[in-house]
């Protein structure tokens, strides 16, 4: 072979091997913005779809037609939205292509999604022709799990109850034995065997516990099997996640079981004029934003709510009996979300029915209509009670084999371990400190006033020593208080 062959040879091996060497550079290259990408197809294989073609568009005002699979279905089975990984994709191949309105094609999901610029910069897309599409997707995935809530007949047997029913569960009517105790919001009476919350007069929420030593309601007591309870009522209406709660819905109230409670909800009565003000306050909202005229009518029209959360920007109000809540300033689901207990106007002119039968929400309007909110109210305050009763760690400020004592400001909730001793409150301004006396008694200091014993098990409460000082009691030790660097003899 001649020399000059041999170098002929030499150089075009290196030009190959050079050309090997950049595109493996390249394939292992890190991607850190689309101009690292040479063409759509790299765009949409990084993102993890299936490129397929793209052609000049048919379509008038668009300039090419991209076709691909996307990764994922637009929703889950589980109701979950695909909206962000979507969203990713389209921005990534709007940057690349820049200017030029395009199209992104799925046929085999039958997607066409539309994007359109202005200003160098993209104004709207839509998914088949929808602005909306991923709220009203999530609005179709919701209404097509609508589920008719069956009603029960109850049988009464708790003369209690039979009492609440008939004065229209106003409190101030009843005669209902002595009350013991207030806490979280309940008026507790410990030897008749219930507690009871009231919102605006009204009976909110009674729950019969394990005290409570007569029949309910068709025989059924607290404490009766679910199995027995299901053989009684028939199909069960509403059972919670972990199944530890069974509900039903009768014609005046929801009925709720648990281990050892019944919980029992008065149904809210259906009016067509708030139903109709309503309404116009969601209109009027979507009209003008302004959410605080919103939120002042809806607490006139529905006083009644069960929880009013605000913190700085943050506003969630709850209605479980009337079926709805409202969140303003959360990331997302901003406005009212409809739950399968709701009924009447959503707007002026829009009913939940009409949303049900078009699977299209308005603006501002989110569903979630396969849970009733009293049953997600019950299980929330079942839940709750436990957490209170068996806290984690480092939630209590105190815990003794019978109390666990809960420090919210300037209020202590004493919650019985087992139940078999009564929950209670004690407000007290300036409390510097708490410390457990035994098992069912607490002594605490109040700045520049002086030390108290609180009886958990009496509510009574008793004055040791007056002063002045900061009352930092450190601990008790053979019937002696240490506190502020002295001592006080019990």
């Amino acid at each position: 072979m001649s020399k000059k062959k041999l170098i002929t040879i030499l150089i075009i091996f290196l030009v190959i091997l050079l050309v090997i060497i950049r595109l493996i550079v390249n394939i292992s290259k890190e991607k850190n913005s689309i101009k690292d990408f040479g063409t759509i197809r790299e765009l949409v294989e990084y993102d993890g779809h299936k490129y397929i073609s793209q052609k000049k568009s048919e379509e008038e005002g668009f300039e090419r037609d991209i076709y691909i699979q996307f990764s994922n279905e637009p929703i889950t089975s589980d109701g979950i939205s695909n909206q962000g990984l979507y969203e990713i994709l389209i921005k990534h191949i709007s940057e690349k292509v820049s200017g030029h309105n395009f199209k992104i094609i799925d046929e085999e999901k039958n997607i066409i999604i539309r994007i359109k610029y202005e200003d160098n910069k993209v104004s709207t897309y839509t998914i088949n022709n929808d602005s909306k599409y991923w709220k009203n997707l999530l609005t179709d995935y919701e209404t097509k799990r609508v589920s008719q809530e069956r009603t029960t007949n109850f049988t009464i047997n708790s003369s209690i109850l039979a009492n609440l029913i008939n004065n229209n569960w106003e409190y101030d009517k009843l005669n209902i034995g002595t009350k013991d105790s207030e806490c979280d919001n309940y008026n507790i009476y410990l030897d008749e065997g219930y507690k009871i919350r009231t919102i605006n007069s009204k009976i909110y929420n009674i729950v019969f516990t394990k005290n409570y030593n007569q029949k309910i309601i068709n025989q059924i007591g607290v404490g009766t099997s679910f199995n027995q309870i299901q053989s009684t009522l028939g199909e069960i209406t509403y059972r919670s996640d972990t199944g530890d709660i069974i509900g039903y819905k009768g014609i005046e109230m929801y009925v709720f079981f648990s281990e050892d409670e019944i919980s029992i909800y008065p149904v809210s009565k259906y009016s067509e004029s708030d139903s109709n003000k309503f309404g116009s306050i969601v209109t009027e909202l979507n009209k003008t934003g302004d959410t605080n005229t919103f939120l002042n009518k809806l607490t006139d029209i529905y006083p009644d709510y069960a929880t009013y959360y605000k913190e700085e920007s943050y506003v969630n109000i709850i209605y479980p009996q009337r079926g709805f809540e409202v969140i303003i300033g959360a990331d997302q689901n901003n406005g009212i979300t409809l739950y399968s207990n709701f009924q009447g106007k959503v707007t002026d002119t829009v009913t939940i029915s009409d949303i049900i039968n078009n699977s299209k929400a308005p603006t501002n309007v989110y569903l979630d209509l396969e849970k009733n909110l009293l049953m997600r109210a019950e299980e929330a305050r079942v839940e709750g009670d436990y957490i209170k009763r068996n806290p984690y760690v480092g939630m209590a400020k105190l815990e003794t084999d019978k109390y666990s004592v809960l420090e919210n400001e300037n209020k202590y909730s004493f919650y019985s371990v087992d139940k078999t001793q009564i929950d209670s409150e004690l407000k007290v301004e300036n409390i510097s400190s708490i410390i457990n006396y035994g098992q069912t008694m607490f002594i605490y200091g109040v700045k520049n006033d002086g030390i108290y014993l609180y009886n958990a098990e009496n509510r009574n409460t008793r004055k040791l020593h007056s002063g002045q000082g900061n009352f930092e009691i450190t601990k008790i030790e053979n019937n002696v208080i240490y506190y502020d660097n002295t001592t006080l003899q019990l």
